[in-house]
């Protein structure tokens, strides 16, 4: 069964937060440890114990290592390390990717370029143990989709490579972007680079969550007890509506004037056909009455920067507004029917055991129109009658 999961940064998050929780929530620390050993960590250990922060029980994680600790300062010796491990291929091409996007966010902090960037602090082989040891344990749990509340910055001042900066550290700040944020004014930084990494990899804020039902709850310690509030994260583990989904996704939108209708109408198709969910066209009054066209894509996070250069490109538009939100779809599936002249693929979906939607193929009932002479209509109704 796919689980739900619900991540609580009341007081931050950092990597070896999230092995905490995961462990805490019945992650066997022998079999996270075992499955670590096949990335080229020679000497590592890894060390759960049970602390106590704040008075809330908690469960701490330590990487150590037997001997001196390798380092991975770049994205390209990242990925030699990932391609030298015997752990399965979903969980490495994760980290592939989590750690581009690490990459992308230190190079736009500090202006440079993915592939020349240096981890620095980062680089140290904790790093990559709390990365690929968090998306091994999500995926031992069964965790399929995963939502976030606000995330606890912390406040004042941190200490890196490239000086002192102020909290939330550049690349935090990136990393984060779309989540809901909050500084507690404590001095300190509580949200680290890595624990925003996987934020940003594995949670969508908690306005797109659907309801589940609550099962277990982990807590994983920090490494430092602050006064006040337990320095834990807390992940809550549960099912979920089988029926939904939720998904973040981006919103672009652009006002356009002057320009063809069937530009407009090509440039919607492109946008579809690039793996935009949604594009549409609503009618506007812009400035001095003049009548325009309000042109909205909603695209998979990730994707809004080509998708935006394509609207650009297509458009003329000198710019788009960008907003992240979140999504909640029915679940779908396939079927085909069989009408008089062919067969028809269906979308269906069911919610609570119901069935709220059956939609034919266009296309299907478009091509069966045209061969037959049949009206397109005809063969719409047809299709929608043998749901029975």
């Amino acid at each position: 069964m796919t689980r739900t999961a619900l991540v609580n940064a009341f007081s931050g998050a950092s990597g070896d937060m999230f092995l905490g929780a995961l462990v805490d929530l019945g992650l066997d620390p022998a079999d996270l440890e075992a499955a670590l050993r096949r990335l080229p960590l020679p000497g590592l250990r890894l060390e759960a114990r049970t602390v106590e922060r704040q008075g809330l029980s908690a469960c701490k994680v330590d990487a150590v290592f037997e001997g001196p600790e390798p380092t991975f300062c770049t994205l390209a010796q990242v990925k030699e390390a990932l391609r030298a491990s015997t752990l399965e291929p979903e969980v490495l091409r994760q980290a592939g990717r989590a750690f581009e996007r690490l990459a992308a966010a230190e190079a736009d902090a500090h202006g440079a370029t993915p592939g020349t960037v240096h981890f620095h602090e980062l680089g140290a082989a904790d790093t990559l143990v709390d990365v690929v040891g968090t998306l091994y344990g999500w995926r031992v749990l069964g965790i399929g989709r995963a939502h976030a509340g606000p995330v606890n910055l912390g406040g004042g001042t941190v200490r890196t490579a490239h000086g002192v900066f102020p909290v939330p550290a550049p690349a935090t700040a990136r990393l984060l972007a779309g989540h809901a944020v909050f500084a507690d004014g404590e001095e300190g930084e509580k949200t680290t680079p890595t624990g925003a990494l996987l934020l940003a990899t594995l949670t969508e804020p908690a306005t797109a969550a659907p309801p589940f039902t609550l099962e277990r709850t982990g807590y994983g310690a920090g490494g430092h007890d602050f006064p006040g509030r337990p320095n834990c994260l807390q992940i809550l583990l549960g099912a979920g509506a089988e029926a939904t989904e939720g998904e973040q996704v981006v919103v672009l939108e652009t006002n356009l004037d002057d320009l063809s209708p069937q530009v407009i109408a090509y440039t919607l198709e492109r946008l579809l056909r690039a793996g935009a969910r949604e594009a549409f066209v609503t009618p506007v009054l812009m400035k001095k009455g003049r009548a325009g066209h309000l042109l909205t894509a909603v695209v998979p996070d990730g994707s809004e920067a080509a998708l935006g250069a394509l609207l650009m490109r297509e458009t003329g538009t000198l710019g788009y507004r960008v907003r992240r939100t979140g999504r909640v779809v029915l679940r779908r599936r396939e079927a085909q029917v069989a009408v008089d002249g062919g067969t028809v693929r269906v979308k269906i979906a069911d919610l609570g055991g119901e069935q709220v939607r059956f939609e034919p193929e266009y296309e299907d009932c478009r091509r069966i129109a045209e061969q037959t002479g049949r009206p397109l209509r005809d063969v719409l109704d047809a299709a929608r009658r043998a749901r029975r």
